[in-house]
């Protein structure tokens, strides 16, 4: 399966003087830029080379283009400037605001997002670092951060604003059992609560694993206090949805990560999701973010099918 991801802008296009400020950051000049692969902002995601051979990874979207996608950019510069360097995240370079433009430098990694279908091993590095994040995240710094059910209670309403609307889905099984599945859904924020260190919006393009088999997580504009197993729930979901037959419930069952999970939990977490995706992919399409509502729907299907065969024994 083919996920289409947005035409990106890149380094050279972006505006002069923003290159400038950004360049001042950096304290050199950019010589070379490479534009990344990935993710649904129209923004620019390059990783650049300077005259004085030092690397970063810069990327900036503009208001006008996408407000939402700027202010995201604005909140994860002020996250980013919490995260501990004992996390396995990015070092934050610098964050220029500007005429509308949103930009972030960060320190360049030396690896590559996991690969697509998801690989056994691959899969097993990402869970074993969420576990050992949600470990060593502590500190003063957490208070700063939202909790996760609060962030999710509104997006878990998607089953009620689909019965408050009369709105029938095409999938027959959603439709005969949305009343069901709302009850559920409306459980699932709840279940979530917790003191981890959450990302929050984890697959794979925000994922970096470099030669020595680290892994390291990148942009956390929806970094949050909950249950850390919800990272590890929705790299689940990306699973299934380039492999619908892949064993998620294997690594639900066999993963530390998962060991607070209780099966009611995780199924109430899943009807959440899946009320929240079925939700969105029917809304007209985003004309900036031109290839997020089919990635809505995907996320749909492979959300809707992994809870129906748990429901379903």
């Amino acid at each position: 399966m083919q996920v289409k991801f947005a035409q990106r802008m890149t380094w050279p296009t972006l505006p002069t003087e923003l290159r400038a400020r950004l360049e001042a950051c950096l304290g050199s000049a950019v010589v070379a830029s490479s534009s990344q692969h990935g993710g649904f902002s129209p923004g620019s995601a390059d990783r650049v080379l300077t005259s004085d051979g030092s690397r970063a990874f810069i990327k900036a979207v503009n208001s006008h283009l996408n407000e939402g996608s700027a202010c995201l950019h604005a909140r994860e510069a002020k996250i980013a400037a919490l995260l501990p360097s004992s996390l396995p995240v990015a070092e934050f370079i610098g964050y220029v605001s500007w005429n509308g433009w949103e930009a972030l430098i960060f320190a360049d990694i030396d690896g590559d997002s996991p690969a697509l279908p998801w690989k056994k091993d691959q899969l097993e590095l990402v869970l074993d670092a969420v576990s050992g994040m949600a470990e060593k995240a502590t500190g003063r710094f957490m208070n700063e951060l939202p909790t996760l059910d609060a962030e999710l209670r509104e997006d878990f309403q998607g089953f009620a604003r689909m019965l408050s609307e009369n709105f029938v889905p095409s999938d027959p099984w959603i439709a005969a059992n949305m009343v069901e599945l709302n009850d559920l859904a409306l459980c699932g924020a709840t279940a979530l609560s917790g003191n981890q260190l959450v990302h929050s919006d984890l697959r794979s393009d925000n994922l970096l694993i470099n030669s020595d088999s680290t892994v390291v997580l990148i942009d956390w504009p929806w970094a949050s206090r909950g249950a850390a197993w919800y990272d590890g729930l929705t790299v689940l979901i990306e699973a299934r949805i380039y492999s619908p037959g892949f064993d998620v419930d294997h690594w639900l069952g066999s993963h530390e990560l998962f060991n607070s999970a209780k099966p009611e939990a995780v199924n109430a977490v899943l009807a959440g999701l899946a009320g929240f995706y079925v939700d969105a992919a029917r809304r007209p399409p985003i004309p900036t973010l031109p290839t997020l509502r089919e990635y809505h729907a995907k996320q749909a299907a492979a959300a809707i099918g992994w809870l129906k065969q748990r429901l379903n024994g």
